[in-house]
């Protein structure tokens, strides 16, 4: 996966990309909760047909379609913006290069793949804001104000996901010593 956006790569994975001085020992980042859906997945996907694999089912089909409601969210915003603002290649600017985050093809599942699309599609997003604070359509703050909201937004849903990851395989490994 490809992403031009620094702060969007330290959202993906904060041990490679972060400015802190001390990064931190185990964060929540889109890469940790890339493996954990892999995980959920991985589990649903078992060929015998048990109370553990259709909770996974369950919840990995739940975690698809939150993931998707935000992608599908980041989405409108940006049309909602393009459509509102005027014209952005008067100014034009230098696009920051691609720098390639660390996905591991094994781990493809629907759902990891679409916490790819949701920082792709968030990427975009912070690319047009860029080009519209250069072409004076948005002041520093309002460009700030937007991708810091849109950062917690993201930063609150991989939350959520490793939250209920999380319960899910302590629902599991009970239920696996209760069989």
């Amino acid at each position: 996966m490809e992403l031009r956006t620094k702060r969007l790569l330290s959202l993906w994975d904060h041990k490679t990309y972060t400015n802190r001085a001390r990064p931190l020992d185990k964060p929540i980042d889109g890469l940790f909760v890339y493996q954990s859906l892999f995980s959920v997945e991985a589990f649903a996907s078992r060929p015998a047909q048990n109370v553990t694999t259709q909770l996974a089912k369950v919840t990995a089909e739940s975690l698809l379609e939150k993931i998707r409601s935000l992608r599908d969210d980041i989405n409108q915003r940006h049309r909602n913006f393009i459509n509102n603002i005027g014209e952005l290649d008067i100014n034009t600017h230098s696009t920051q290069a691609f720098q390639e985050a660390e996905t591991e093809q094994r781990l493809y599942t629907p759902g990891s793949v679409m916490l790819m699309k949701v920082f792709m599609a968030a990427d975009r997003y912070f690319d047009t804001l860029y080009k519209a604070r250069l072409n004076g359509e948005l002041t520093e703050t309002e460009y700030d104000r937007r991708r810091n909201k849109m950062a917690k937004q993201i930063t609150r849903n991989l939350n959520q996901v490793n939250v209920t990851c999380l319960s899910f395989h302590k629902v599991r490994k009970e239920a696996e010593a209760s069989i």
